[in-house]
């Protein structure tokens, strides 16, 4: 009489189609990821602090201001003079959808000119503004 199972049967799996179909799902979600770059000015110095949270990632449009130590204003990381950066500022804060502003200032800065950026931000109608800049504390008396 004859055995129904065979002692020479093999029961493994092919492992070749399962490597394709995990390099093929990884290439895939490689592609798929999007990859947001912050738009930073690497020329401008920020004051440390103690306080506050990181600006992490806005949702909608954003807009990126930095005002260098020598009174440049760059938007996105690119230097622009101030009648371009009231231009685009202004038509941004036209749209439907207003931009959060994040501006940045030097420590060696001349507060005037960050002071200018804000007051053309209050006139462009553009109420999400934030700011990185350093606070001093008062020394304690003992």
């Amino acid at each position: 009489m004859k055995s129904l199972v065979s002692d020479e049967e093999d029961f493994s799996l092919p492992m070749t189609p399962m490597i394709d179909i995990v390099f093929l799902l990884l290439i895939f979600f490689l592609l798929a990821t999007t990859i947001n770059e912050e738009e930073v000015d690497l020329q401008v110095n920020l004051p440390g602090g103690t306080q506050g949270s990181a600006a992490g990632n806005a949702a909608g449009t954003r807009m990126v201001i930095s005002v260098r130590s020598d009174g440049v204003f760059t938007l996105g990381g690119a230097p622009m003079a101030w009648d371009e950066l009231k231009r685009r500022v202004l038509d941004a804060g036209r749209r439907q959808e207003k931009p959060r502003v994040f501006l940045r200032g030097d420590q060696e800065a001349p507060y005037g000119k960050v002071a200018q950026v804000l007051q053309l931000c209050q006139e462009a109608g553009i109420e999400q503004v934030n700011c990185e800049f350093h606070l001093l504390e008062a020394p304690r008396s003992n």
